[in-house]
């Protein structure tokens, strides 16, 4: 068998009709083609339909003592579990859920800004999303300095170009684990390694990552790690480990 009889055998065992059945939106689209999908994915019927029994029978307080409330606290703790088990976590303790990656970067940010003292530098770099730069820049008036991680021609972040950026006034590196432009994907676990030697911390952006590889917080060795489930088939929301 040539490779264009492989390539074809391979296109017709994948179902394509299937998948596309469990998304209610490409049903509806009539001519209309997603072709933005890397900024948001559509939601598939399963989704929806849990989404619309909670808000049909559970849509309760948390915390509470009676039959309801227990349901909507176990359906976290169910989703916690589900999210460390995706990104390979130590713990479902080490999951947040939040309205979005942005806020969640904010929210770490201002912990970071409490705590700069001697360490007070921030590398951050010219390939990540405007939320993971904007935000760490925003701690300037807290007395934080930065240094700039820049691409090369080539579109990439190299780690020996990290190499000098990062000292013992570093207290934390924050990059994209793929670009949300043109695609690149960093190193993250080399990053770690560096910035951990001088006693920093990695906080990574994997909004653009998480829709197209494994996610592993143990084998990259991060400190923080964001991600967007919109990206992932769910409503607009975001989540934290840490």
């Amino acid at each position: 068998m040539n490779k264009h009889q492989t390539d074809n055998a391979n296109a017709t065992a994948f179902p394509v009709d299937a998948i596309r059945a469990m998304f209610p939106a490409l049903q509806r689209a009539g001519d209309f083609i997603f072709l933005d999908n890397a900024a948001g994915a559509q939601i598939p019927q399963s989704v929806l339909d849990a989404v619309t029994n909670h808000l049909v029978s559970h849509n309760v307080q948390r915390g509470g003592r009676y039959g309801r409330s227990v349901t909507v606290d176990q359906s976290v703790a169910d989703a916690r579990t589900s999210v460390a088990l995706l990104i390979n976590a130590y713990s479902p303790a080490e999951i947040c859920f939040g309205m979005n990656a942005t806020s969640f970067i904010r929210l770490v940010s201002l912990g970071i800004g409490q705590m700069l003292q001697e360490r007070d530098e921030i590398v951050i770099t010219d390939m990540d999303h405007d939320a993971n730069i904007a935000t760490w820049l925003a701690l300037e008036s807290a007395g934080a300095k930065f240094k700039w991680w820049r691409m090369r021609e080539d579109g990439n972040l190299h780690v020996d170009d990290l190499r000098p950026l990062v000292s013992d006034r570093t207290r934390l590196v924050a990059c994209t684990v793929t670009a949300h432009s043109i695609g690149s994907i960093v190193d993250v676990a080399a990053v770690a390694e560096i910035a951990h030697a001088a006693g920093a911390e990695v906080f990574l952006d994997c909004v653009h990552y998480g829709p197209h590889g494994l996610i592993d917080v143990q084998a990259w060795d991060c400190d923080y790690l964001v991600c967007s489930g919109y990206k992932n088939f769910s409503p607009h929301m975001g989540f934290l480990w840490g």
